[in-house]
């Protein structure tokens, strides 16, 4: 294990991978991210779908078959037994020339959802480049920590070798030699401990970036690209955050659809035209033809009240996403916060523990001199290595926590990616909405609503007796 972590340490530095290289392979290559891509290109697909409700339909019809048809005129002819042999082949194009607001109402939708889509291969693209940060921090804090570990157990393997010698001596006996004993196993089980951390960290980078790390460059502070203060800091992130743009995107979606279901108060008007011609059709023997050209209207005037319940439905659903929205600038808001905070009080703590480090190295060889004239017992010098040993880790722990802050409130600012020099794939550009102006939701809901409360008073049950008994 000890072979491990130093060779995984050591490797050359052709292999080097610092953190913005790492982030930019995973921005072309991270399954997450691309699934988002193939979803955002999906929806383009059914706006396609919805701008195809404005054109006009076509359809052509042939068929061909047998029919007796027996009526007074054939009767009159003596020809009703004789059979029909219907052939024709026609025609129909129909455009839909009012809708109340139908078809704007499902493009509006789609474009909406396209903008959602886009954010959310950003959101992506943020969130994988903090989880790559993560555990390259991880990875190099891990090593550090095998490092230490390695040198913990050094002192201890030293420290038994001097207990060995002074059992020989007659200075020590043999239960001083089980304690350090003791104490040694403890150290190569944190050895083995760290070294499994620092394989872990590794394990998950690859999952995310698809690359091994093996030599991890210490990324340097980003803290001249942080915001001024905290408040400005959370001014940005419900701007900027792209979660916050999806939310938006999705109030926008659900508005649509508030308006689909209104539409459906109004009538349809569509044109049809069509032609068709054929053989013993229409009961005629003969070839036949006919041209028909049409304005249709058609207008449900009762429903059963279904169309009012699905208006109100969509009026909680749009609801909801204006909620969902809150909710996401108050976690927006604690990221942000508890960030801003971490980044400070972890720097103290880091300083504070290098302090204390600073002065467990200097109790550490006090007390082994002293251990070696006989004024400090075993136990003492033991105790001491061990605070310093934790105290060190402490403090490369809270160092990099402390850093990582940083990263994660760049992250939260919606501002990683640009801190970074890099940019998300091109899907992440939200233009459907401006394209075809999609208009902007009020802040305000105003839908007039009504009780959602239901009644069992329905009006007719045909097994309504059958289900008492």
């Amino acid at each position: 294990m000890v072979l491990t972590a130093t060779t995984f340490l050591s490797t050359g530095s052709a292999s080097a991978l610092t953190l913005k290289e790492a982030i930019a392979v995973a921005l072309e290559s991270n399954p997450e991210i691309g699934q988002a891509i193939e979803n955002r290109e999906a929806i383009e697909f059914e706006l396609r779908q919805a701008k195809g409700l404005y054109l006009p339909s076509i359809d052509l019809q042939a068929a061909a078959g047998a029919r007796l048809l027996d009526g007074p005129g054939r009767r009159a002819l003596s020809i009703e037994d004789d059979p029909l042999y219907p052939t024709e082949a026609g025609v129909v194009v129909s455009q839909k020339l009012f809708d109340n607001g139908a078809r704007r109402a499902e493009v509006n939708r789609q474009a909406s959802r396209v903008d959602g889509a886009s954010f959310r291969v950003l959101e992506r693209s943020e969130f994988v480049a903090l989880n790559i940060t993560r555990e390259y921090f991880e990875y190099i804090l891990q090593g550090s920590i095998v490092e230490e570990a390695r040198k913990n157990l050094a002192f201890h393997q030293s420290i038994l070798g001097d207990i060995r010698e002074g059992i020989e001596g007659g200075a020590l006996t043999d239960a001083d030699r089980q304690q350090a004993e003791e104490r040694l196993y403890a150290a190569e089980a944190r050895l083995i401990e760290a070294t499994e951390a620092l394989e872990t960290a590794r394990i998950s980078f690859y999952k995310l970036v698809g690359k091994p790390l093996t030599n991890a460059k210490q990324p340097g502070s980003v803290a001249k690209a942080l915001p001024g203060s905290l408040d400005t800091a959370i001014g940005i992130a419900r701007r900027n955050n792209p979660r916050v743009h999806i939310a938006s995107s999705d109030i926008d979606a659900a508005t649509a659809m508030v308006n689909s279901a209104r539409a459906k108060y109004g009538p349809e008007i569509v044109a049809e035209g069509s032609a068709r011609a054929g053989n013993d059709i229409d009961g005629i023997d003969g070839r036949t033809s006919t041209v028909e050209g049409r304005i249709v209207l058609r207008w449900n005037l009762y429903r059963g009240g279904i169309d009012k319940a699905n208006e109100q439905e969509q009026i909680r659903r749009a609801s909801e996403q204006r909620l969902v929205l809150h909710q996401v600038h108050r976690e927006i808001e604690e990221a942000v916060r508890v960030s801003w905070e971490r980044r400070i009080r972890q720097s103290e703590l880091a300083g504070t523990l290098r302090l204390q480090a600073a002065t467990n190295d200097k109790l550490v060889r006090s007390y082994r001199e002293q251990f070696d004239v006989g004024q400090r017992s075993l136990l003492d010098v033991l105790d001491a290595q061990n605070t310093r040993f934790n105290t060190a880790t402490l403090a490369d722990t809270a160092a990099f926590a402390s850093l990582f802050a940083e990263y994660r409130l760049l992250a939260a600012t919606g501002q990683l990616l640009s801190t970074l020099n890099l940019s998300a794939a091109k899907q992440s550009k939200a233009y459907a909405r401006d394209e075809f102006n999609v208009p902007e939701t009020p802040d305000t809901e105003t839908y007039a609503r009504v009780p959602s409360e239901q009644k069992n008073d329905l009006p007719f049950d045909i097994l309504a007796p059958i289900r008492k008994k």
